[in-house]
């Protein structure tokens, strides 16, 4: 059968070569000699996203009455029970890349796109944030990765530099990133390499990763600086005296699993942020203490909604968990689940099945996703070959595509 077809389709391609020819003739034209068709090579010129759905959740900042979720390149308000409140679009979906970092600083909200630029926002009335500027990687002088608050300005960090938004280099190191910068007693220490300087070319003064004005409550005798000092899979949590050095590591110094994201105060407890869950930590008088453990896969921001509430964020969407008074639980009080963190996809001939960590999640194109419960064994896996006339192309394991066509093959390289 399937010879017949071809025979056919040829006998029928031939059929029309010969009235072209027998038209072009009695015209008084040579006809040209038939080509075989073939389609023109496949070429991006642009990309229109149809139909977005939201997937994880990112960084986060609390206000007073007010929480401000990342999700993608939107900010989501939240209300302290979880409730959306308004939406705002950062960028068109498809034309900018998500937003990665955020931070309050009084009334002004800064948030970071991947691409570097930096969108300031008026949050005096803290459920309709309200566009103030967009600040491009060329107006601070370098491209940031991070955002942080210095004298009581939103600052960017930007690799080896930590730098207003005007563009004034307010902190340098020897080629380390910047994690952290504070002001304290009239020191401005930065953290870059695990090493805490004073100024660029200092001797280093101790140890930490990330860096914090230590409160005041129930802290001990000489503690100034909160700090987290990452260790492989796991993390020291302590305080630090003035001189950067540690305050009686055996009993204010404190070791955490996961890799360390956040550190929040809020009085005498420290609300500890891992990619692996959540721990408060407690400054009382024998020394520091656990005293609330949560484990969360895929956890990528938390913060204190009160004394009892935390809010977190991550590739399972987000939700509000209770650190409880006085027993503490793990189960959540509300929960907003999303796709994201996922693994492995297929197509069951109607909709897109796709799971992670997180979940499972069946999408139709055009609706909302729906989790769903999916067997443990494998999703079939996606197909990595296509053909069209006179082109192929595959997709190999290390990403890259091969494309073969009439003049050769390309290489094509995710970008």
């Amino acid at each position: 059968m399937l010879f017949f077809m071809r025979h056919h389709r040829t006998c029928r391609i031939a059929a029309a070569v010969i009235v072209l020819s027998g038209l072009a003739a009695a015209q008084g034209c040579k006809p040209e000699p038939w080509q075989p068709t073939v389609s023109s090579p496949p070429r991006t010129e642009s990309i229109l996203v149809d139909h977005r759905t939201e997937g994880s959740n990112h960084r986060m900042a609390q206000g007073a009455v007010a929480w401000y979720q990342l999700s993608g390149n939107h900010l989501l308000v939240l209300d302290h029970s979880g409730r959306e409140i308004s939406n705002t679009v950062l960028a068109p979906a498809g034309s900018a890349p998500p937003a990665v970092d955020i931070v309050l600083q009084g009334q002004e909200l800064g948030v970071l796109l991947q691409d570097g630029e930096v969108t300031l926002l008026d949050v005096s009335a803290p459920w309709r944030p309200a566009l103030q500027a967009r600040i491009a990687p060329n107006d601070i002088g370098a491209v940031p990765v991070g955002l942080g608050t210095l004298d009581g300005e939103i600052v960017a960090l930007c690799g080896d530099t930590v730098r207003s938004l005007d563009g004034d280099v307010l902190a340098r190191s020897e080629g380390d990133p910047v994690t952290s910068i504070v002001d304290h007693g009239g020191r401005r220490l930065h953290v870059a390499g695990r090493r805490i300087h004073r100024r660029a070319g200092d001797a280093y003064m101790g140890t930490a990763s990330l860096l914090q004005v230590a409160d005041e409550d129930d802290a001990p005798v000489g503690a100034a600086l909160l700090f987290a000092r990452q260790e492989g899979s796991g993390a020291l949590i302590g305080l630090l005296g003035e001189d950067c050095r540690e305050i009686d590591p055996a009993r204010w110094t404190i070791g955490v699993i996961g890799s360390t994201l956040r550190l929040h105060q809020r009085g005498s407890r420290i609300l500890v942020v891992t990619d692996q869950g959540l721990q408060v930590l407690r400054r009382t008088g024998v020394g520091l203490v656990r005293e609330w453990v949560w484990r969360q896969q895929g956890l990528r921001d938390a913060g204190w909604l009160d004394d009892d509430q935390i809010a977190v964020a991550g590739t399972f969407g987000r939700g509000i968990v209770s650190v409880g008074t006085p027993v503490a639980t793990t189960e959540p009080l509300a929960w907003h689940a999303a796709p994201g963190g996922l693994t492995e996809a297929a197509s069951d001939g109607e909709a897109l099945v796709a799971r992670g960590p997180g979940g499972a999640w069946r999408y139709v194109v055009g609706r909302d996703p729906v989790q769903i419960t999916l067997p443990d064994s494998p999703l079939a896996p996606p197909a990595q070959t296509a053909a069209v006339l006179g082109w192929s192309m595959e997709i190999e394991d290390d990403g890259r595509a091969r494309l073969a066509g009439p003049d050769g093959v390309k290489i094509i390289e995710a970008t």
